[in-house]
């Protein structure tokens, strides 16, 4: 029977990340197991330079192992153009909200991993399409903000229905397991990560009645930018940038493509985790 391949992404820069990615690589190969070093962590780390290496981009292994905080996992995912992959991630990170294994239990859960001994969690994604052209999927969030300051000014449609026009720093569209970052910061709700919707939060509208909105997932959102509106940037998950300005359309619908991640008793006291590690920031 054909084994899977392991591969290993590491945050950069990072003595502790690096210590657990050793554990790691141990683990496996006391179990036969060779894993591969993606070509960005090689290039970090000297201490890892004799491994074979991938890219995230060009058929990536079958199991990653993700060592870091949440922008670790969200560069890796955005990066992943199908869904052969799986996720395993361990926290080394500041507050690391999406990376569910903690140092302590490393051992026994990347057994747990070889041996399939999990709940695979699907994440619906946002595929962002900026004046017809097709961005990376966003597995938290697309963020339109100013760029120098100046008001931008959309009108934000679903489903050809107006929602309402905007005249502020721009809008957050968010996944729900993306409605604890920005949306969260931008006055959005905390939403169920089991519930399928998409969250669109006004950034620091002029308009001051205007509120978050709660939308179903498989709609299409439209955002178009008035001809006297300055220019924007659109941010994909923390991770990449497009740079947009007034006349112009961004359309938001699902992505074909989930992201794929393994779960060890993530639902545990999911909401005490959420405020001991997401809202007590230090």
């Amino acid at each position: 029977m054909k084994r899977d391949k392991y591969g290993i992404v590491v945050k950069p820069n990072s003595n502790k990340a690096e210590k657990i990615a050793e554990k790691v690589i141990d683990l496996l190969k006391n179990q036969g197991i060779n894993p591969l070093i993606e070509y960005e962590t090689k290039q970090s780390y000297k201490s890892f330079s004799s491994y074979e290496e991938f890219k995230m981009e060009n058929n990536p292994p079958e199991k990653i192992i993700v060592i870091g905080g949440d922008g670790t996992l969200l560069r890796a995912v955005i990066r992943i153009k199908n869904n052969n992959s799986i996720f395993m991630s361990i926290r080394a990170g500041k507050r690391g909200f999406l990376l569910d294994v903690e140092e302590y239990e490393i051992e026994n859960r990347v057994l747990d991993f070889i041996e399939n001994r999990y709940a695979l969690v699907e994440y619906p994604r946002l595929l962002p399409i900026f004046n017809q052209e097709e961005g990376s999927c966003a597995m938290n969030d697309i963020v339109i903000f100013t760029a120098d300051g100046s008001l931008v000014k959309l009108i934000v449609n679903y489903e050809n229905n107006k929602i309402y026009s905007i005249d502020g720093d721009g809008v957050v569209i968010s996944t729900t397991i993306g409605s604890t970052a920005y949306s969260l910061s931008a006055g959005g709700p905390i939403i169920d990560p089991r519930l399928n919707a998409i969250v669109i939060a006004p950034l620091n509208p002029v308009q001051l009645h205007i509120r978050p909105v709660v939308l179903p997932y498989n709609g299409l959102i439209t955002i178009e930018s008035k001809e006297d509106s300055g220019s924007y940037y659109i941010n994909i998950d923390g991770q990449e940038k497009i740079h947009g300005k007034s006349k112009s359309l961004l359309q938001v619908k699902p992505c074909k493509y989930v992201a794929k991640i393994a779960r060890f008793n993530w639902w545990d006291n999911y909401y005490e985790r959420l405020f001991n590690r997401l809202l007590t920031y230090w």
